[in-house]
């Protein structure tokens, strides 16, 4: 379907230049479709193909957190435990539950990456 749909429109496209034009399609099929389509005059030069070299670097930043509470949870604590009867059996000593904490303000380092070309 895919392929049928850019040989239909490069065809069109076919249609709506004039003779003396010249026409360049490049395209591919993968797992992202690109198409480039060069329209010029047989007299021009072809237009340069962008270059996409380079890479990829880090860039560390301090970045301002303002202070927040934060929900921290709390698993329960088990221990012995020694019933009415005097026996001894395992059992939660402290249930579990949340609680609110403050973080205070303060700098993070974070990173990121940013494309540099070549």
């Amino acid at each position: 379907m895919m392929r049928k749909t850019i040989f239909l429109g490069a065809a069109l496209l076919g249609f709506a230049i004039p003779a003396a034009a010249q026409v360049h399609i490049h395209g591919s099929l993968g797992r992202h479709i690109r198409v480039h389509a060069d329209i010029g005059h047989s007299h021009h030069y072809p237009a340069p193909r962008p270059v996409h070299t380079g890479h990829w670097h880090t860039v560390n930043e301090q970045v301002y957190v303002p202070g927040c509470f934060r929900e921290e949870h709390l698993p329960p604590r088990y221990g012995w435990v020694i019933d009415s009867c005097g026996h001894r059996h395992w059992d939660v000593i402290e249930p579990g539950g949340c609680r609110r904490v403050w973080v205070p303000p303060h700098y993070e380092t974070r990173s990121r990456q940013v494309w540099v070309g070549c």
